[in-house]
């Protein structure tokens, strides 16, 4: 169940932004094959042009890039003091329309859009990596935040108390929303604990996108997930919103 959290007047509108590591660093990490005019029967060609990670792999068939994501778990520190590796798969809708007050997603045209902002969530004691697969819509809308301190808003929330990179325990600081337009050759890791959309796949209605979605839960839900629904005075939906750019998002990016 999502909890409501007012915010009054606040009116926010920010511009969706291409989806790279280094821009998305603060929140996880992007997973994507960093060479790919390197085929792999040309490695020690390339050996010495390839990120350090990089390895002859399967009798020299493949390319191993090591060590990409960073994978936690914390549920040690968890009330139930426990949590297993889990794996599933989400076929995702694509969210369409074009209205600029509701939940939309882009079309297929190149006219631009806009994408109410109802919900954030995260899993304060995992982290989350969603890896598409092949199916009917190529991009996604990837919204994140950062915490905002501890306040008594958020104190009966379980969140970890001891690690590296932790956001701590507070509520979004939508202030610093950050949004990004991936494609389906880039998976995404979510941080431990970093607070972001559910799943938003671009493109016209009846297309969808599948994910392979990696994590470790322990079953219960405030454990697990804690996912917020925002709630505007005076507005039947919420001044919280991204603006998705004039432009073909249909191609690769």
């Amino acid at each position: 169940m999502a909890i409501q959290i007012p915010i009054g007047t606040l009116d926010i509108q920010i511009v969706a932004e291409r989806l790279t590591q280094e821009a998305f660093l603060p929140f996880g990490d992007v997973i994507s094959n960093p060479r790919p005019d390197v085929h792999p029967s040309s490695f020690d060609a390339h050996a010495s042009s390839l990120p350090p990670n990089a390895f002859s792999a399967n009798q020299g068939s493949a390319i191993q890039y090591r060590n990409v994501s960073r994978l936690k778990n914390l549920y040690d520190q968890a009330p139930s003091g426990k949590g297993e590796p889990i794996m599933s798969v989400f076929v995702c809708a694509a969210r369409g329309g074009t209205t600029t007050t509701t939940t939309s997603s882009l079309p297929s045209s190149s006219a631009g859009n806009t994408f109410t902002v109802r919900h954030l969530e995260r899993h304060p004691f995992t982290a989350q990596t969603f890896t598409p697969i092949k199916s009917t819509a190529s991009t996604y809308l990837v919204i994140v935040a950062p915490s905002l301190p501890p306040s008594p808003r958020d104190k009966d929330l379980p969140v970890p108390s001891d690690g590296d990179d932790l956001p701590g325990r507070g509520l979004p600081d939508l202030g610093r929303l950050r949004a990004f337009i991936a494609s389906d050759s880039q998976a995404v890791t979510y941080g431990a604990g970093t607070w972001h959309s559910p799943m938003v796949v671009l493109g016209q209605a009846g297309t969808r996108l599948d994910f392979v979605v990696s994590q470790f839960a322990s079953g219960v839900a405030i454990e697990d997930c804690q996912l917020l629904e925002f709630v505007s005075e005076g507005s039947a939906e919420p001044r919280i919103r991204v603006k998705i750019p004039l432009r073909d998002w249909s191609a690769k990016l």
